[in-house]
């Protein structure tokens, strides 16, 4: 029997305090209380992509199809800001994109072959261009 159900939720910045974490993204429903797209991580837990993470996944991964941000891995960690009516400071979620837009990289980091970057010295010269 699969025991994620019993525990897991929505999370919360509590849950980052010993650090962030990294989850990839298997679901987005919208919330029918709140209007926003809800994320559903293969931990079980979920997120609502309030509008600046929406912005954010938007930004990587396309902003068309809910569809497009399923199988991406982000990267979730502990942020603070400024109320503006307390000046208070809070705790919110940074959420990072991780995984390329393609997928290829899978939340990997990409390894460069050296052998393959254009030379410095192959760009430069000495004339003008006037």
């Amino acid at each position: 029997m699969d025991m994620r159900k019993y525990a897991s939720g929505v999370i919360m910045p509590e849950d980052l305090r010993n650090g962030p974490r990294q989850e990839r993204i298997i679901n987005v429903y919208i919330s029918q209380k709140h209007d926003v797209p809800v994320l559903v991580f293969e931990s079980g837990d979920e997120l609502f992509a309030w509008p600046n993470i929406a912005r954010v996944l938007g930004r990587a991964y396309g902003f068309k199809d809910e569809k497009d941000w399923v199988g991406h891995v982000v990267k979730l960690s502990l942020g603070t800001y400024t109320d503006k009516k307390t000046g208070e400071e809070k705790d919110t979620i940074i959420l990072e994109a991780v995984s390329s837009r393609d997928g290829s990289d899978n939340g990997e980091p990409q390894r460069v072959d050296p052998a393959k970057l254009p030379k410095l010295s192959d760009d430069l010269s000495d004339e003008m261009p006037f």
